[in-house]
């Protein structure tokens, strides 16, 4: 069923008869991301968000991410994120220093990575 919305119909207050055919999870985009997705060289994973350091997380939920120091100045376990959504820490000092221009295009080390949200 197409459904048309109108001016008159996104004023709040007359939603009623629209949100009765939209699934609530359109009408809550946040219900879409459920998992990061981490890439290391050729794996992928899927990690459920909780809150702490990304690399704790991934291993608790026995993905297996390679690994070293564990303090960020070795860059073993350098991932690639995909957290639409979901709120990670700013990278810090010893991100910034390893990973350089990386950064930008999703790079991140797990080790030093924080989970928020």
């Amino acid at each position: 069923m197409n459904r048309m919305f109108t001016v008159g119909s996104l004023i709040p207050g007359r939603m009623s008869a629209v949100q009765q055919t939209i699934p609530k999870a359109i009408l809550k985009p946040e219900v879409f991301t459920e998992k990061l997705i981490l890439y290391q060289g050729i794996n992928k994973f899927e990690v459920t968000p909780e809150k702490g350091i990304l690399l704790d997380t991934a291993l608790k939920q026995g993905k297996p991410i390679q690994y070293k120091c564990r303090k960020g100045t070795c860059g073993q376990c350098k991932v690639k994120v995909d957290a639409i959504g979901i709120k990670l820490s700013q990278p810090n000092e010893k991100e910034l220093s390893k990973l350089k221009d990386e950064i930008g295009g999703g790079f991140r080390l797990a080790c030093q990575t924080e989970i928020m949200s």
